[in-house]
């Protein structure tokens, strides 16, 4: 008979752990607030600090730059903001109104309207931390990527439902699609600033390439007369 091992505990936090957490948590705190009433731009290293409470050496011991900043920052609201879609869409399933294929790639859309508003709240910000996933030494880089692969994974789930039930035409890849509509997004963010679009196309311009790709995917919608499916 062997003897049974003792269950594992984990081990108390420490004062100094409890205290370390704390200092991060206003530095977080700190920076969200500021980048929600001013551009990253203006934002300085020292005001945090101070609205934190620390002082410039404790600061820079926690956040090795400015970048990391926005990392903290916007990532966390975006992190809020995901929560917050990925809720609305189970509600929307839970519901159960499926009125179709449109119903599906309605859903998705949802997400992406949502990800526009959340955009027009801080678009300079907004672009500046997207271009974080792009940017091989950026800290943020893994943080953004996985962001943006919550969005891949819902809508690939949403479309992959779609199929099962016959809604969504079978000869598709979802992961595909979803990702063609996560870059989608990522490119009309990317590209508002450079061809001088005003912020306020952003769904606009995002809603019709979405349409693009997910209109066809929905079944009997495919034209079949000859004439208009010939390239």
């Amino acid at each position: 008979m062997t003897r049974e091992q003792p269950a594992l505990h984990a081990a108390p936090m420490g004062l100094r752990e409890q205290a370390k957490l704390e200092v991060m948590r206003r530095i977080r705190a700190a920076a969200v607030d500021l980048l929600a009433t001013k551009p990253y731009a203006s934002i300085t290293t020292k005001e945090v600090a101070t609205r934190a409470g620390i002082g410039d050496a404790t600061f820079f011991r926690y956040v090795s730059s400015k970048d990391e900043l926005l990392t903290l920052a916007y990532g966390d609201r975006m992190d809020s903001v995901l929560d917050e879609l990925e809720h609305e869409d189970d509600l929307i399933e839970a519901a159960g109104n499926d009125t179709g294929g449109r119903w599906y790639c309605d859903r998705i859309r949802n997400l992406y309207k949502a990800r526009a508003e959340f955009y027009l709240q801080d678009p300079t910000n907004a672009a500046l931390y997207l271009r974080q996933g792009f940017d091989m030494t950026s800290p943020g880089r893994e943080r953004a990527i996985q962001q943006g692969d919550r969005l891949i994974a819902r809508a690939r789930r949403i479309l992959a439902d779609g199929q099962a039930t016959g809604q969504i035409y079978a000869d598709v890849d979802p992961l595909a699609v979803a990702q063609n509509c996560q870059g989608i997004f990522i490119h009309e963010v990317d590209r508002t600033p450079v061809r001088g679009f005003e912020p306020t196309t952003i769904w606009q311009r995002v809603n019709a390439r979405l349409s693009a790709q997910l209109d066809p995917l929905v079944l009997n919608e495919r034209s079949t007369d000859p004439k208009k499916s010939a390239p």
